[in-house]
Order: C-alpha cells, then structure tokens, then sequence
C-alpha cells in the first residue's frame, strides 16, 4: 500500500503511533506500535535513507577519455 500522507506521533513517553492514508482513501488510520517496533523502523528507515540518499562515485570508469587518459603516451 502506497500512503499519500504518513507521519509518527508520540502521545506520551514510551508510546508511538504511526498514522497514515492511503492513496484513494479520505479515512486517516492510527496505529499503536510497541517501542521495540519503534526502534526497528527508525533503525530500518536510517539505515535505508542513507543507503539511498548517497550518491557514490564510480572507483573506475570505462569511458573513451579514461581509457585515453590511461593509454602510454608516446
């Protein structure tokens, strides 16, 4: 399922709530989720985001003016 809106609210101390709604839906849906849960999806997200937020550069390139660049020179 794919949410328009989702957000994380924490009523009290030790208690979280994921509140989300669905494409398609007006109804907003809350859901309790115990710490333990919690913890997995924040260490889950972080480890995700920054998995995809990077961008990594190439070690080596195969490119035309690498490859030229890499040739003896006379």
């Amino acid at each position: 399922m794919i949410s328009k809106l989702a957000y994380l609210t924490s009523p009290q101390p030790g208690r979280y709530i994921f509140n989300f709604q669905p494409f398609g839906s007006d109804a907003l849906t809350s859901v309790e989720i115990a710490p333990d849960q919690m913890r997995n999806i924040l260490n889950d997200g972080i480890t995700h985001w920054l998995r995809n937020s990077l961008h990594r550069v190439p070690l080596h390139t195969n490119t035309k003016e690498t490859q030229d660049e890499r040739a003896p020179r006379a």
